[in-house]
């Protein structure tokens, strides 16, 4: 047992030496309440991104784990607690912060000043330069599409450049290598119960030898969060573990508190697995208290996890391995796959991850600036996060506490003070997805918030880094945009074939992405990958213009996850408004579309006539659905091996794992669990 900080009592618990001593089976102060099923039962509602799973489920009955009681802190005087509220008034006050959210005049004002910055460039074009802005020929989209090319075949270079960087340098590291130490830290929220205790078997399965703490942080300490515990005993009962129930949360509390100093001491120097329940606050909240209690423990970095991902046993050295590679290196990130591809919009989504991450961020990381390391898999040098989390965790909007986005802000804050952040495709995940359609549209929304929101950072610590990442950043700012005037402005004003020029430019750089994806997986999943484009156009597209309409806006727009509702009106709001926008202007005047683009005087006829760009559309949509219901429909491939939902012990107890790293066969015997 590692040497006990002075004046801290450390109590061993079911596991370890037995039973809890007598002085703490009563916990007068109701720190160490006893783990009953107490309010299960209770939970209302389904996760809408898995199936339908009760805490039952897994076995949590009245009489589990009656003597599996929970260690605390010292006992901290009741008169210094801080009331376990979670009202964002509170919060607010605390940090010198307005108290409400944001007034309908400043949200009508922010909506304003947001269309003018969409408007102004056409403003300006047209008041000084006098230029006619109209459909155009069909040169209009096939640059669009060029344009469109150019970037993937950058993006492609780049990623392809990384991982070729990255395979040297795994394959000259010894076999045995061990860097840095490491502690994994996830966080919570009303989880579903099977997908929780799926994170937590991955979490015990790690296979590092420097890494020193696994420690879960649950955002909420009241009945309904108890089988989170429950199920955190089932896992690690034979580890030691200990659970932790503050009555405060570590963010409101200074650093040379000593009541905080008395936790995370206790936390910090206890042996085994620690499962922390704290007031209901938020996820940042939540982090906040991992972060504090690994640097007390002198833990070099921290792998930051999500309560619905699986994590790779071999996570922590891969992770710890992108660290290692330069001093300055001060965040990396992994691949991170999806396990519930049940639904079109999940399956679709497993495809965009991939892009994502293995292309985007590969071509990012070739330069040192990932811009995001995503909340379900990352790693922190503590010594960065010690110098930022304070600031990370009072980050304000509009005078609005923010909540959402935590991963993102994280990052640029490392990138601001002028360190690097990589990418690894040998650090593996598998997350939740939504599986519905407004679910994923509320998703992209919040993620575009917090993009647009942390725009100006970027900004502010561009000459720091690579030229790419001003690049990303305008790719990421202007691309969407262009595309939303190019389908609007060929919908409305344009005719047949130059919207079948714009189709052809589209689908030309799905099939760009399709081959190159076959090529380094060779998994025929991605034949799919052009049906993305209609997702993107339906439900992305709408949710980049609604977050930045309503930036101001800084709830979730979901709840926890066994408690959620999707029927909110404001989710439907911008895909239903979007569809509507679509919907008119392709019937509006149908006979536009039986038309051909006018040529301009003395213009010269285009290599290929109008008619036989939309014929040749036609041929190739026909030919696209043939093969669609002959190949994969027909062999049941995609039932099987595709769309389907997988559980921890597919992914990685069985003899088939489905985990795949360089892109040989789709199933590779490479975890014994």
């Amino acid at each position: 047992m590692p040497p006990q900080p002075p004046d801290v009592e450390v109590v061993s618990v079911h596991g370890m030496d037995g039973q809890l001593p007598a002085s703490h089976s009563k916990d007068p102060l109701n720190l160490t309440m006893p783990m009953t099923a107490v309010g299960i039962k209770e939970l209302h509602g389904r996760s809408p991104s898995s199936p339908n799973h009760s805490p039952n489920e897994i076995g949590l009955d009245d009489n589990t784990f009656r003597q599996a009681s929970a260690v605390s802190a010292t006992p901290i005087p009741s008169s210094l607690l801080v009331p376990a509220s979670s009202t964002s008034s509170e919060v607010a006050k605390s940090f010198g912060l307005k108290s409400s959210h944001v007034s309908i005049w400043k949200k009508g004002a922010w909506i304003l000043f947001t269309m003018g910055i969409f408007l102004l460039p056409y403003i300006v074009l047209k008041a000084c330069f006098h230029i006619q802005v109209s459909a155009g020929a069909w040169q209009t989209s096939v640059t669009y599409g060029m344009l469109m090319a150019l970037d993937f075949m950058a993006v492609i270079s780049f990623s392809a450049l990384n991982r070729r960087k990255v395979n040297n340098r795994v394959k000259k590291r010894d076999p045995h290598w061990v860097g840095m130490s490491t502690g994994i830290l996830a966080v919570g929220y009303r989880e579903d119960p099977i997908l929780w205790e799926g994170c937590l078997k991955s979490l015990r399965a790690v296979r590092y030898q420097r890494n020193q703490r696994v420690m879960l942080v649950v955002d909420g300490n009241e009945t309904q969060d108890e089988y989170m515990a429950q199920v955190f005993m089932k896992v690690f009962e034979s580890q030691g573990a200990a659970i932790f129930r503050p009555d405060f949360l570590c963010m409101d509390r200074q650093a040379n508190d000593k009541d905080r100093q008395d936790l995370v001491r206790q936390i910090a120097y206890h042996p085994g697995p620690v499962c922390v329940m704290q007031p209901h606050r938020g996820k940042r909240s939540a982090m906040y208290t991992g972060f504090a209690v690994l640097l007390q423990q002198g833990i070099e970095s921290v792998v930051v996890t999500d309560s619905d991902t699986y994590l790779d046993p071999h996570v922590c050295r891969e992770l710890a391995f992108a660290l290692a590679e330069s001093p300055i290196v001060g965040a990396a990130t992994g691949d991170v796959r999806i396990y519930n591809t049940g639904t079109w919009v999940s399956f679709l989504s497993s495809l965009r991850y991939w892009f994502a991450f293995n292309l985007e961020r590969g071509a990012q990381s070739y330069h040192s600036v990932v811009n995001c390391v995503s909340g379900p898999l990352g790693i922190y040098r503590m010594s960065i996060v010690s110098e930022v989390m304070d600031n990370w965790v009072r980050q304000s909007f509009l005078g609005v506490l923010c909540t959402y986005g935590d991963d993102r802000h994280l990052t640029n804050l490392v990138l601001r003070e002028g360190f690097k952040v990589k990418f690894s495709h040998y650090a593996i995940c598998y997350t939740d997805t939504p599986i519905r359609f407004i679910a994923w549209v509320t998703q992209q929304t919040r993620w575009s918030k917090s993009f647009f929101r942390e725009i100006p950072i970027q900004l502010g610590c561009m000459h720091l880094h690579s030229p790419w990442m001003t690049y990303a950043l305008l790719y990421q700012l202007v691309y969407p945009m262009m595309m939303i005037y190019n389908l609007v402005n060929c919908i409305y004003f344009g005719t047949g074939s130059q919207i079948s020029w714009w189709l052809v430019s589209i689908v030309f750089v799905g099939i760009l992405k399709t081959a190159y994806a076959i090529r380094v997986t060779g998994d025929k999943k991605f034949f799919f990958t052009t049906i993305y484009g209609f997702l993107y156009m339906l439900g992305y597209v709408p949710a980049k213009i609604f977050a930045a309409l309503t930036l101001y806006d800084n709830s979730w727009g979901t709840s926890a996850r066994l408690i959620r509702n999707f029927t909110q009106l404001q989710n439907y709001i911008a895909p239903v408004t979007w569809g509507s926008i679509l919907f008119f202007g392709i019937f509006h005047n149908p006979a536009r579309y039986t038309q051909h683009a006018p040529l301009a005087e003395g213009q010269s006829p285009p290599i290929f006539s109008d008619a036989f760009v939309v014929q040749a559309l036609l041929v190739f949509a026909l030919a696209y659905i043939v093969a669609f219901f002959w190949y994969f429909i027909r062999t049941g491939i995609l039932t099987r091996d595709f769309k389907r939902d997988f559980t921890y012990e597919e992914l990685f107890e069985s003899t088939e794992s489905y985990v795949n790293i360089d892109g040989g066969k789709r199933k590779v015997a490479r975890f014994e669990v």
